[in-house]
């Protein structure tokens, strides 16, 4: 009986001691310094985003969070070193958009996105805007489509490039009106508004910040926002829902994501912090400031939102490929 007795009290012990540890590693965490990687260059909206996080979540720790960038591959590069790192809490990345699009565009991407990453955060939202050229003879999306339609114009749209949200938007407005529509891809937003702006190509999607000057000036006509809901910067735009596209919903968005396994208590002392940081009057100033709407989602809406985002461009792609 003794000897029983002892075994269910060293059982006993041993269950608690396992139940006691995450907590107790969780009381000393972070005792280094933590980096976000940002797999992009320095100086574009997910860097500064990245860095003002960093900042906050700094002062908020009293541990240093340094920001590293790892460009290449479209974000793959970077977004590869978060997978693989050790899953600790101590490496962070910022994650976007082209990470759920390239899921379906790289023949064999070195990490799955779904399976070796968990998501701390959706931080900001964000969407495109269609323009079209001043000479083109539209002033919203029917008019435009019928104009290709009845074949008065050939609906050719540029993008900044190959699987970049403008260009999947062009795709999926092509295959949800059934008006044939030309992709032509520009290295860069820039190059791509300009032959929008000299009438050479009638359309393209752009990024609301990047177009916006030029809609303000009258050099193009802003006809539709691809958000769920009309843009801060753009007030009197419909969405492509308003203006009679069911469903036609692009968002790009920003956020931070952890390599797959992180212990569940570090996920939540880091995603409570990064929702305080959010919901700051100055973040979402700046957030606004540039277009975007803050998300702010939880670790599982995130989760659900990334699964639901690789799944829309899946089909986008699929469709494109087996069509065109």
């Amino acid at each position: 009986m003794q000897t029983s007795y002892r075994r269910q009290i060293i059982k006993a012990l041993a269950t608690l001691a396992f139940g006691v540890l995450p907590f107790a590693a969780l009381a000393a965490y972070p005792e280094r310094p933590i980096r976000i990687i940002v797999p992009f260059a320095p100086a574009g909206a997910t860097d500064v985003l990245g860095r003002m996080v960093a900042q906050k979540l700094t002062e908020m720790t009293g541990t240093p969070i340094v920001v590293e960038n790892k460009p290449g591959a479209g974000g793959i590069t970077g977004m590869d070193a978060v997978a693989k790192a050790e899953p600790d809490g101590y490496t962070l990345g910022m994650i976007i958009t082209s990470h759920a699009i390239s899921v379906s565009l790289q023949p064999k991407p070195p990490y799955d996105v779904q399976k070796d990453l968990t998501m701390l955060s959706v931080l900001t939202l964000s969407n495109n805007v269609l323009v079209i050229s001043p000479i083109v003879p539209a002033n919203n999306v029917k008019e435009l489509l019928n104009l290709g339609r009845d074949g008065k114009l050939d609906l050719s749209y540029a993008s900044s490039g190959p699987g970049t949200t403008p260009h999947l938007s062009g795709e999926l407005l092509r295959q949800m009106s059934g008006v044939d529509m030309t992709h032509i891809p520009y290295r860069g937003a820039g190059p791509a508004m300009v032959d929008v702006l000299g009438g050479r190509v009638p359309m393209m999607f752009d990024a609301i910040t990047t177009a916006e000057p030029h809609i303000r000036s009258g050099k193009v006509k802003a006809i539709a926002v691809t958000g769920v809901n009309r843009s801060p910067l753009l007030k009197d735009v419909p969405t492509m829902q308003e203006a009679g596209l069911k469903d036609f919903v692009v968002d790009g968005w920003l956020g931070l994501a952890v390599p797959a396994k992180t212990p569940p208590e570090v996920i939540k002392f880091l995603s409570e912090r990064i929702r305080q940081i959010m919901a700051s009057p100055d973040m979402q100033a700046w957030v606004q400031s540039q277009g975007m709407s803050v998300a702010n989602y939880s670790p599982a809406q995130s989760d659900q939102f990334l699964r639901n985002n690789v799944q829309l461009w899946e089909g986008i792609v699929k469709k494109s490929k087996a069509e065109k």
